[in-house]
């Protein structure tokens, strides 16, 4: 991959200083690894990859595609545990997520995974997956050792785009400042506040839709005497399909009030609104 001077990949705008992100490039075949050091993220290795049959994107069960998107891997799955097929073991993607639910795609099973360790990939029967990311045993293992077995950043894209390092920094600033807006009107109390971060299309990660998370909302408020809420380990990408106008935020949350205490890993599905970034999509990981 050849990235113009002073640019940067579209759906990388932020994770933790030293942690990797992928991004798969289904007309090179390519998965590209990339670091976050010094504020900026660097391209260190493209891997030769096989992804679905079909190149479209994913749409139903069965179709053969490799889907388009922002993910994140939920856990590493050991090759021992698995068929031959998948040889040295699999990163499972959170495929479906929340927008290919609201988008009515379906299908399961999305994973970056091995092979069989008589076959070589690209070559004979190996030429292509039912949907999943297949690369070379050996690259799956130099992975196991740099990847978070859960919540690793994953992109998917026909081609990547790319976008001013400037732009980048800048969409950075103002997810983080929403983010940090959003954490602040939680722990002032002041439950209005905290509902203006919520798109009124808002569905949460149990499916409840804006009107009863408000009111669930307000009366779990109206008992606590403080709130304080820590956003650790924040990453931001930008589906790069979707022309900037979405976001999703992976986070742990850290919450303690005077009769309830929980840490939780979540994603924020955010879109922008005319009044700026609104929550309109969370769920668990």
């Amino acid at each position: 991959m050849t990235i113009p001077a002073g640019e940067t990949p579209v759906p990388l705008i932020s994770v933790t200083a030293g942690e990797h992100a992928l991004i798969g490039e289904k007309e090179s075949k390519l998965l590209h690894l990339f670091k976050f050091q010094d504020e900026r993220f660097v391209l260190v290795k493209s891997y030769p990859s096989i992804f679905g049959a079909n190149g479209e994107d994913k749409k139903k069960e069965g179709d053969f595609a490799t889907p388009k998107g922002s993910y994140f891997t939920l856990r590493y799955t050991p090759g021992s545990a698995l068929p031959e097929i998948y040889g040295e073991g699999a990163f499972v993607l959170n495929y479906p997520n929340f927008l290919d639910r609201k988008d009515r795609k379906d299908g399961t099973g999305i994973w970056i995974h091995g092979h069989t360790p008589s076959k070589v990939i690209g070559a004979g029967d190996l030429v292509n997956t039912k949907g999943c990311i297949a690369l070379s045993n050996d690259h799956i293992k130099e992975l196991k050792g740099l990847l978070r077995a859960s919540g690793t950043p994953v992109s998917i894209v026909d081609r990547v785009a790319f976008v001013k390092e400037g732009s980048r920094k800048e969409s950075q600033r103002e997810v983080r400042a929403f983010m940090d807006s959003w954490r602040l009107a939680w722990e002032s109390g002041n439950t209005g506040k905290y509902l203006a971060h919520y798109s009124k299309d808002f569905i949460n990660s149990d499916g409840m839709r804006f009107e009863a998370f408000k009111r669930h909302k307000e009366r779990v408020n109206s008992n606590k005497k403080f709130i304080r809420v820590a956003v650790d380990q924040m990453a931001v990408l930008f589906p790069q399909e979707r022309e900037g106008q979405v976001a999703v935020v992976r986070f742990v949350q850290k919450y303690r009030s005077n009769n309830f205490e929980s840490n939780s890993k979540k994603l924020f599905y955010l879109k922008k609104e005319r009044g700026g970034w609104t929550i309109f999509g969370e769920s668990a990981f």
